[in-house]
């Protein structure tokens, strides 16, 4: 692959991430308002945002296999397509069904975009480019992510919840024609003899290691999502707009996190970086409860996101090092395991966390939440030295 096509792959790899975070976060700050109009309460968001993470789970796994036997372009085509076609959804949406099924293409879309894009990646740049190549990717998750809250909050605050999505949805059809565009000019790749049994990956201790921990923050970023912008509605009366700034305030720390996780990673070892980041967690979380008004939460939002780069960024130079190991190859693999990972993280999140807040309040959820990352301390401890992640990722 030249250069020069090298670098349009990239832009549209970049583009999709961004765009599909983007719209992932627009709808967050709208659920109070869906919520009165499509007639649903805290379980109801709990599923309608874990739905994301359905469509991610039952994706990927297919995704994986295909880009490992078949090559990327289709999959990395096919979800900015599945993106444009979810859009459309939101767009019609008039129930509570169609949201969920909209939010449920979406994460399929998004599973193909992830696994197809970063294995490009693993596969065509070379080692010392992959880190900071990869953390564009992330910088574009944490773009959309930024943008999408704020603009969700204040848009559908001055002209309602479907004019949100007409903007984004004009930009994924645009995206599409790009990337049907530049992907013909990419020779399609298979994966070669020298491929590893798909068991040795997946039962790779490294690998398995990272899934967990990419799944379990996942699940306290979708745990936050259904219930912090009711509690704020609840106890502050916090509109739509400001809640969109707060979460907003997570991604843009995650942006600036997302550099440091690689430096750390590369620096003084995967494992390391994500232990360190996750023990001020089992602080922060609970403070949310007790916050005794809505801006009190903004260095909150802002620590979750910070806290969150650390413990996700190292996972995926951290999974290209563990197949590396092995043949080089399975690249599509181990970022649908990532994907997956991730999903699952996603869907328990959310409805977990719904359901515990309502049967139990936010604070005990938050309390609960915080002792289990205490927990896990010591395990990622003895996982960093047994699969060798202690260590810098270049060398």
């Amino acid at each position: 692959m030249s250069r020069g096509v090298r670098q349009a792959v990239l832009a549209i790899i970049v583009a999709g991430v961004c765009l599909d975070t983007l719209v992932y976060g627009l709808v967050v700050p709208m659920l109070p308002r869906l919520s009165t109009d499509l007639d649903f309460g805290q379980a109801g968001a709990g599923i309608l945002l874990a739905s994301y993470a359905l469509g991610l789970c039952v994706a990927t796994p297919l995704i994986g296999v295909g880009v490992r036997h078949w090559g990327y372009r289709l999959p990395l085509l096919g979800g900015i397509a599945g993106l444009a076609l979810s859009l459309l959804l939101y767009l019609v949406a008039e129930s509570f069904a169609v949201m969920v099924l909209a939010r449920t293409v979406q994460g399929a879309a998004s599973g193909a975009t992830w696994t197809a894009g970063l294995a490009i990646i693993a596969n065509h740049w070379p080692t010392r480019e992959r880190g900071r190549t990869m953390g564009l990717v992330m910088s574009a998750f944490a773009l959309g992510l930024m943008a999408g809250p704020p603009l969700g909050g204040f848009v559908s605050d001055w002209l309602g919840v479907r004019p949100a999505f007409v903007l984004p949805t004009l930009a994924a059809f645009a995206l599409t024609g790009a990337a049907a565009v530049v992907l013909i000019r990419v020779q399609a790749t298979r994966a070669t003899t020298t491929t590893a049994p798909l068991g040795t990956i997946l039962s790779d201790s490294g690998i398995v290691g990272l899934a967990g921990v990419v799944a379990a923050v996942a699940a306290v970023m979708g745990l936050l999502e259904p219930t912090l912008p009711l509690d704020l509605e609840e106890r502050f009366g916090t509109s739509a707009g400001t809640i969109g700034l707060l979460f907003g305030l997570i991604a843009a720390a995650f942006a600036l996190g997302s550099p440091l996780a690689g430096y750390s990673a590369d620096r003084w070892g995967a494992v390391a970086t994500i232990r360190y980041a996750a023990a001020p967690l089992v602080v922060v979380l609970p403070l949310f409860a007790l916050a005794p008004g809505a801006w009190w939460t903004a260095p909150l939002f802002a620590a979750t996101g910070l806290l969150c780069a650390l413990a996700l960024g190292p996972a995926l130079p951290g999974l290209a090092a563990r197949v590396d190991r092995h043949d080089g190859q399975s690249y599509g693999i181990a970022y649908a395991v990532f994907n997956l990972a991730f999903a699952v993280g996603l869907f328990l999140g959310p409805i977990v966390g719904a359901a515990s807040t309502a049967v139990l309040g936010l604070l005990p959820t938050l309390l609960v939440t915080a002792a289990l990352i205490a927990l896990s301390l010591p395990w990622l401890r003895r996982l960093g030295w047994i699969a060798g992640l202690n260590q810098g990722l270049t060398k």
